[in-house]
């Protein structure tokens, strides 16, 4: 029998369902052992990436002979044992065999015509192998003349392969005509200056023009940015066309932005909103950094910004500042009373509940780095009813704010810094992350920090005080007298607002900045002593209209003769908290005997904010 089939090769397309993949080309006898080097399988995947598999990864079934023929014909390949290969891919069965002639004939010996004809067989099997390798190979057309060879390899190295004039082939090196580039490229290439080259381009004047501060052509020579302005009254959808315009925006208008991914790095432009609320509505794959996916924002009347894209799912938003750390953006701070208990809430610029179209932003100082975080839920913290946080019935009271940076989330916080018992101010520390308390009905001690829920050792920062007197502590009753924002210019607790020096006076009145402060009152007394007594003992003090806020004995013995002592005879100082402005007097208070008169004094006030 012949062979009857020129194929050596076959190749099969992947389609998820076959395992077992057929050949009919002829395979020389011998052992399964033997055949199986003879047979190889190439594995190509959807990347297009060709691997020479393992016999291990495939089962191997070459048909016996039949017949009369000793050579056997055709079998099947089954990949990684019953796995089927996906589409995309593909699988290649090759015959390569050894280009051997192993078949020997004995002079004068009995010729086996099995033997001599399975020789044949072979011999044709590599003759089809050298045709197979041949088809895969560049050839010249049966009409050209015979090409000349290649250059050397010393000649031809770091060149490219190229044909000469007469068709043959040739080694060129890159530049100029001989380039492999398209035919419209050809004359960029082949330019002989840099010059030439962008003129052959077609780019007009700006091809050779300085360039300038950008890349519009100026009509002076030179190329120049020229941000566009355009002014928006009708809704928009973003388009690549917006990159670094400018727009004015003349009414209430949402912008729609595309997929970030369909623009481009740093893709940006710049919304002035004038006296009206932009929305700016994102795709639902995209988010705005500080904010959730999909969820847009709101701009407020007055702000101009500039909002740019990585092209890779984030736009950005910059407000011409970065977010301070005392300097929170679309922040209003309210505080109300009802059934007897506080409740403060952040609020945005207009007033309502933070949105994620209507965020709050802030920043905490983390690990020696500042980091904004945005509120974009409703947030708020209720002192509730016997929650005196440490004030005292009666008197004006400050209550500083804090946000924490809560592990779900940002967290208010309330915090008084006085211990009017004392008049000891502790300030809070924005450098140390401490671990509020819960609050709730026993939130009585002063200088502590209260959240709506209990935190360990989280960074806060202060947005604000609420100012307040309440009849009795801890019903909270009265509205706030003042809500104030903290930021640049704002006092903090123990810094001192106002400075006051009365010389020759034993009675002056005291102004204060604010009720809630605390003031520290310093005399200095002269004393005269009339006849009498051999001892006199006196005790000069300061008085907060008829209260009596500091005390003090000295003891003299005279001559019975009066006379008089001035300077620093007295000197004293006290912390008080009056309240309300007071007039502060030098005066005798218990314990004095004897004949005397207060000659003459200087007092001095500081006045310290809580």
């Amino acid at each position: 029998m012949t062979v009857s089939t020129t194929l050596n090769k076959i190749i099969y397309p992947g389609n998820a369902s076959a395992t077992v993949f057929p050949f009919t080309f002829d395979v020389p006898a011998g052992t399964l052992t033997q055949q199986s080097a003879q047979i190889q399988v190439y594995f190509t995947n959807t990347s297009g990436v060709v691997s020479l598999l393992a016999p291990t990864a495939y089962i191997l079934i070459v048909n016996p002979p039949t017949g009369t023929n000793p050579t056997p014909v055709g079998g099947s390949v089954t990949y990684n044992p019953g796995s089927p290969i996906p589409f995309g891919s593909f699988l290649t069965i090759l015959r390569a065999l050894p280009l051997q002639q192993n078949t020997s004939l004995a002079n004068q010996g009995t010729l086996w015509q099995p033997v001599v004809e399975e020789a044949l067989d072979y011999e044709m099997m590599t003759s089809q192998q050298i045709l197979e390798i041949q088809n895969r190979a560049l050839v010249v057309s049966v009409s050209d003349p015979t090409p000349g060879p290649v250059p050397a390899v010393a000649a031809r190295a770091g060149l490219f392969f190229t044909w000469d004039s007469s068709g043959n082939p040739t080694a060129s090196a890159g530049g100029g005509a001989n380039s492999p580039v398209s035919s419209a490229m050809a004359p960029v290439v082949a330019a002989a200056t840099l010059a030439a080259g962008r003129t052959a381009f077609g780019l007009g004047a700006m091809a050779t023009e300085g360039i300038g501060a950008g890349l519009q052509d100026d009509g002076a020579g030179n190329a120049r940015v020229v941000f566009g302005f355009i002014a928006d009254a009708v809704n928009q959808s973003v388009v690549a066309g917006f990159d670094l315009t400018r727009r004015q925006v003349f009414a209430p208008i949402t912008y729609t932005f595309p997929l970030s991914s369909t623009l481009f790095p740093s893709f940006g432009f710049w919304i002035q909103t004038n006296g009206f609320a932009v929305t700016l509505a994102i795709n639902a794959s995209d988010n705005f950094v500080g904010a959730p996916t999909g969820q847009g924002l709101t701009l407020p009347p007055g702000v101009t910004v500039f909002v740019q894209t990585n092209a890779a799912g984030a736009w950005f938003i910059d407000f011409g500042q970065r977010t301070g750390l005392n300097a929170p953006l679309n922040l209003q701070l309210n505080a109300t009373v009802a059934s007897n208990a506080l409740t403060i809430a952040i609020k945005d610029w207009s007033g309502n509940d933070p949105t994620p179209s209507s965020p709050v932003l802030y920043t905490v100082s983390a690990g020696g780095n500042s980091v904004t975080r945005a509120i974009t839920t409703p947030l708020s913290i209720t002192v509730p009813v016997g929650a005196t946080l440490g004030t005292v019935s009666g008197l004006p009271n400050r209550i500083w704010v804090g946000v924490f940076d809560g592990v779900s989330g940002p967290v208010l916080g309330v915090y008084n810094s006085l211990l009017a018992a004392s008049s000891q101010i502790v300030a809070w520390d924005e450098s140390v992350a401490p671990s509020p308390t819960g609050i709730s009905a026993g939130s009585t001690s002063t200088q502590t920090w209260y959240a709506a829920t209990s935190q360990t050792s989280r960074a806060f920062r202060i947005i604000g005080y609420i100012e307040s007197t309440q009849a009795t502590a801890g019903t909270w009753a009265t509205a706030p007298s003042k809500v104030q924002l903290f930021g640049p210019g704002q006092k903090k607790p123990g810094d001192l607002v106002k400075c006051q020096f009365n010389s020759g006076s034993t009675s002056v009145p005291l102004s204060l900045v604010s009720p809630c402060n605390v003031v520290k009152v310093e005399a200095q007394i002269g004393v005269e002593f009339l006849v009498g007594a051999s001892s006199n003992t006196f005790a000069p003090a300061i008085f907060r209209g008829g209260t009596q806020i500091t005390s003090n004995s000295f003891n003299f013995t005279n001559t019975g003769v009066s006379y008089t002592v001035f300077g620093s005879l007295a000197s004293l100082s006290a912390f008080d908290v009056p309240g309300a402005s007071a007039t502060y007097s030098i005066n005798f208070g218990a314990g004095n005997s004897g004949g005397m008169t207060i000659n003459g004094g200087n007092m001095n006030f500081s006045e310290l904010f809580i």
